[in-house]
């Protein structure tokens, strides 16, 4: 089998391409292999769908976590009928066992959040602040002089401060990241908490409506004209 996250949740949100995910589809197919998506930090947090509902892809297994609990401990995973009829004690199944399975207090939490997401536009909200966030930091920082860009959907979005988008690891590294750490730590010290290491990125939840743009704003102008000068 092949496992891969289609968005890395820790590189910054690296996206693959659609195309790429297609073909790596096909060659599994072609030599028999099962392609298992990692969607533990993107599913019930980029789309309804998860990732695949962005790309147009059906994993043959997918894993799922996170969100999906709203902060209990719970991980599940699902897939092709055939792939999932192969699970079980029997004579050449697969045993699968799990030191929390059907915990009742993590799963009625999973359930609860699942219920929300599915009923309301909670995704959404949080999709729509994103956008403003990445807004907001692209201004700011360009009028700072700060080459910035930025990977992945806006409810996870990866800030890369350097000309061009990453597209692998090796990306990555090329870009400021002695920089976006005194940036990250100067917006911790002023409030906004997130990870000092550019590789984790900017999650949102749908409590994020609330933040005031302005002060956002602002400290993010303080944060980076403080970095520049350290």
């Amino acid at each position: 089998c092949v496992i891969l996250e289609p968005i890395i949740g820790n590189a910054g949100s690296i996206s693959a391409t659609p195309e790429w995910l297609a073909m790596l589809k096909s060659l599994c197919h072609q030599h028999g292999a099962l392609l298992v998506l990692d969607e533990v930090k993107t599913g019930f947090r980029v789309a309804k769908g998860g990732a695949q509902s962005l790309y147009g892809l059906h994993a043959d297994l997918t894993t799922f976590a996170k969100a999906m609990g709203n902060g209990y401990p719970v991980a599940a995973f699902g897939g092709r009928a055939d792939v999932m009829d192969r699970i079980g004690s029997f004579k050449g199944g697969v045993v699968h066992g799990g030191t929390y399975s059907a915990n009742l207090i993590a799963l009625s939490a999973a359930n609860a959040t699942l219920d929300i997401l599915m009923n309301t536009p909670a995704l959404e909200v949080a999709h729509h602040v994103g956008s403003q966030l990445m807004a907001i930091l692209k201004s700011t920082l360009h009028e700072a002089g700060v080459p910035v860009q930025f990977a992945g959907p806006p409810s996870m979005f990866g800030v890369h401060l350097g000309e061009s988008v990453p597209t692998n690891y090796r990306d990555w590294r090329k870009t400021d990241n002695r920089l976006y750490e005194k940036f990250a730590w100067a917006m911790i010290d002023r409030g906004v908490m997130l990870e000092p290491d550019s590789r984790e990125p900017w999650f949102l939840c749908e409590a994020h409506q609330t933040l005031d743009l302005d002060w956002f704003a602002q400290v993010t102008r303080d944060a980076i004209a403080h970095a520049l000068k350290t």
